[in-house]
């Protein structure tokens, strides 16, 4: 057994077609059909089923299935370790952040991880954080950059920043009277505020319960910049992040004033599968984003 045969194995299984997986693999079709079935002698087991023009697995071509494909990144995690060891940091890099991350809090770290690690060929992915969750648990991405959610199974979580947020509205608006706003002097007013369950939303509806009071939402929106500007012009009051209204709290164009009977704050953070074999690259944005930590 060989690590080719193994690779067209899966190939096959993931096609389920041998004509499909050899045009994927760039080879003729009688190669691969001669590497499976010198497979099938060695292993002495029939791994594939015929069943009209499909290709279909047997129950020896499931068990080997279900271990060939860690083998085979087991082989390249070696590769890229022993790489890594002898070589200036390369490879690729691909980090899923959320929107408001992406814009508030990565720029400075990005910049410094370039000019550090110039070889790696860093792709950012921006999304809301819950797709950016999805996509780590899927291994679409080697890091995830976004807000937190409650711990999961098999992933690694590390908090990096905290978000404090704050009650937001326009300028002139009428709770620019009230020195010290409640809960219960939000709900007066339409809120434009975070969909539905998202870890924000969530954050922002178990306040208002814990008052019993129910927010009157008039807009749910996914990104955090498309609120803002929705505020500004006066369609509605929310809850944001203090870091994401800096430049306009700053210049007037919006006001500011933290809730006196709710704290609102998020965690911000890096979150990654737990057996997943991390590279060099991998590896030394991790560390560029503890030091970030350290100074915040």
């Amino acid at each position: 057994m060989d690590f080719y045969q193994l690779s067209y194995f899966i190939k096959v299984a993931e096609t389920k077609s041998i004509s499909r997986a050899a045009e994927e693999l760039f080879l003729t079709q009688p190669a691969v059909s001669k590497q499976i079935s010198a497979l099938e002698e060695e292993l002495g087991a029939r791994l594939f089923d015929r069943i009209g023009r499909k290709v279909l697995l047997t129950r020896a071509g499931e068990n080997l299935y279900s271990r060939a494909d860690r083998i085979l990144r087991s082989v390249d995690e070696a590769k890229t370790a022993i790489h890594d060891m002898s070589s200036e940091c390369s490879g690729e890099l691909l980090i899923g952040a959320s929107d408001h991350i992406s814009l508030h809090r990565l720029p400075d770290v990005l910049k410094a991880y370039i000019a550090a690690f110039p070889k790696v060929d860093l792709k950012l992915r921006c999304h809301r954080s819950e797709t950016i969750s999805e996509m780590v648990r899927n291994n679409q991405v080697d890091l995830g950059v976004i807000t937190l959610p409650a711990t999961a199974r098999g992933i690694i979580t590390k908090v990096i920043w905290n978000d404090p947020m704050s009650l937001i509205f326009p300028v002139n608006h009428p709770l620019a009277g009230i020195s010290k706003p409640e809960l219960k002097d939000l709900v007066l007013f339409g809120m434009i505020l975070p969909e539905s369950r998202t870890t924000t939303r969530t954050m922002i509806d178990a306040a208002f319960i814990s008052k019993g009071l129910t927010p009157n939402v008039t807009m749910e929106v996914a990104y955090i910049e498309t609120i803002k500007v929705l505020v500004k012009v006066g369609l509605g009051i929310s809850i944001l992040p203090d870091k994401a209204v800096e430049h306009e709290i700053k210049t007037g164009t919006l006001m500011r004033s933290k809730i006196h009977d709710a704290v609102f704050s998020r965690d911000l953070g890096v979150l990654y599968l737990k057996d997943k074999f991390l590279s060099r690259p991998a590896t030394e944005f991790l560390k560029l984003l503890g030091k970030n930590r350290a100074v915040q």
